[in-house]
């Protein structure tokens, strides 16, 4: 008797399953993390829905960064140049000042994660269609 009480205090007691994502959802955040990486390689993460053409564009996650970098530059600690170093390193192809002044201007303690979270917001809403989509094109 011993046995089966400690065995129903043990079933009584239990945690929940860890809680998982659904299939629909990891497929989701997969599809979000490949754009971000296509976003960040400069291509458009597109799909096709109900004969219409769906998601971010490269044009539109760079509208996406200028507007963050716009809203930073009255930030104190970025200098009055900044935005004609980063024009003139990058017309002179000197990578090393022209990263550097758009980490400067960013402003931000990780730029890299900066542009990510940029591209996460705008590939977000359409996370749900896109694997739709997937799935219809499989199908």
């Amino acid at each position: 008797m011993g046995a089966l009480r400690a065995a129903q205090w043990h079933y009584d007691n239990q945690l929940p399953p860890a809680v998982s994502a659904s299939a629909a959802e990891e497929a989701e955040t997969r599809w979000i993390d490949d754009g971000i990486a296509e976003l960040m390689a400069r291509r458009d993460v597109v799909f096709q829905r109900n004969f219409r053409q769906r998601g971010v564009t490269y044009e539109r996650f760079a509208q996406a960064v200028d507007e963050f970098v716009m809203g930073q530059l009255g930030q104190s600690g970025i200098s009055n140049s900044v935005l004609g170093r980063l024009v003139l390193a990058a017309r002179c192809k000197v990578t090393s000042d022209a990263a550097a002044a758009a980490d400067e201007i960013m402003s931000v303690a990780s730029p890299e994660v900066a542009l990510q979270e940029i591209a996460r917001q705008l590939l977000t809403p359409f996370a749900k269609e896109a694997v739709l989509a997937q799935a219809e094109d499989a199908g």
